[in-house]
C-alpha cells in the first residue's frame, strides 16, 4: 500500500514574512473571513512546521521525495508513518505531506527551500464521501477533495505562500511550476 501511495501521490512566530508575501489571515475562496479558531490552528501549523524551511529537516523527520508535481502546487515530500502509522486523526501540526517550489526537492537536503503549503492526507479505503469526511481545521472553510480513485482525502493549506484564491483552495494561480 506504502508503494502504491508512493508511486501515485507519492500568525505568530513567521509574521512578518507572511506579511512581506502578502497573506493577510483572512482570504478564503468564498472571500469569506476565516473564525479566530481556524486562524489560530493555522498559525499552530505554520509554526510546526517553519523548521521545514530546510528541507534536511524534513527529511530527518521521515519526509521523501513523493516523485509528484502538480503544476500550481510545486513537488511534494510525504511521510509515510504519517499517512499509515495514527489512528486516522489528523494533527494539524503534523501535515501528512509538504509542498515545495519544483527545484528544491530535485536539489535535496543541502539547504534552504522555499516550502510553500502543507497537505493532509486521509485514505478513504475507496469509499470518499460525508460519512468518512476527515475533521480538519475549525468550522467548515477547509476544502477536501478526493484523490485518485476514492484514494484518498487531501487538504491544502498554504500557509507559507499566499494564494490569492484561498487558503484551502488546492491550486495557486501565482505559482508557475
Amino acid at each position: 500500500m506504502k508503494n502504491l501511495l508512493c508511486a501515485s501521490t507519492v500568525m505568530v512566530v513567521m509574521g512578518a514574512l507572511l506579511a512581506t508575501m502578502g497573506y493577510s489571515g483572512t482570504a478564503m475562496a468564498g472571500g469569506d473571513k476565516l473564525s479566530s479558531d481556524t486562524r489560530k490552528e493555522l498559525a499552530q501549523a505554520r509554526r510546526a512546521t517553519a523548521k521545514y524551511h530546510n528541507i534536511a529537516n524534513a527529511i530527518n523527520d521521515g519526509y521523501i521525495d513523493a516523485d509528484f508535481l502538480l503544476a500550481g502546487v510545486g513537488c511534494h515530500m510525504i511521510n509515510l508513518d504519517l499517512v499509515f502509522g495514527d489512528n486516522g486523526e489528523i494533527d494539524l501540526t503534523k501535515p501528512e505531506l509538504l509542498i515545495y517550489a519544483t527545484e528544491d526537492c530535485a536539489q535535496g537536503a543541502d539547504g534552504q527551500s522555499e516550502l510553500r503549503s502543507i497537505e493532509y492526507v486521509r485514505p478513504c479505503n475507496g469509499i470518499c464521501d460525508e460519512s468518512n469526511l476527515p475533521e480538519g481545521f475549525s468550522g467548515d472553510d477547509d476544502v477536501w477533495e478526493v484523490f485518485g480513485d476514492n484514494f484518498l482525502w487531501t487538504l491544502h493549506a498554504w500557509v507559507w505562500r499566499h494564494n490569492p484564491d484561498g487558503i484551502f483552495v488546492k491550486i495557486n494561480p501565482r505559482i508557475e511550476d
